[in-house]
């Protein structure tokens, strides 16, 4: 019946990983989430700074939003002079 079914013995255990393979597993995983976690830490930092900034006066936060809408309109406005090749 072990012809069918296989041996009624367990299979053996594979030997534990090592320190080189949790290494590699960790980078791997590393390198995945490296950019948006920069992404969601820097929007953090970004918005913490502009209440700063309204904390300081509401000068200094209107002047970094305002250039902050300045960029975005800037960049649609490039995009639109400067539309994409399709082929």
């Amino acid at each position: 019946m072990g012809f069918y079914y296989g041996s009624s013995q367990p299979p053996d255990d594979e030997p534990p990983g090592g320190f080189k393979e949790t290494v590699a597993i960790i980078l791997a995983v590393f390198r995945v989430l490296a950019i948006p976690l920069a992404i969601l830490f820097g929007g953090l930092f970004g918005l913490a700074g502009v209440f700063y900034l309204f904390a300081l006066s509401k000068w200094a936060g209107l002047a970094v939003l305002g250039l902050i809408v300045a960029g975005l309109v800037a960049r649609g406005l490039w995009e639109a002079r400067h539309p994409p090749d399709i082929l």
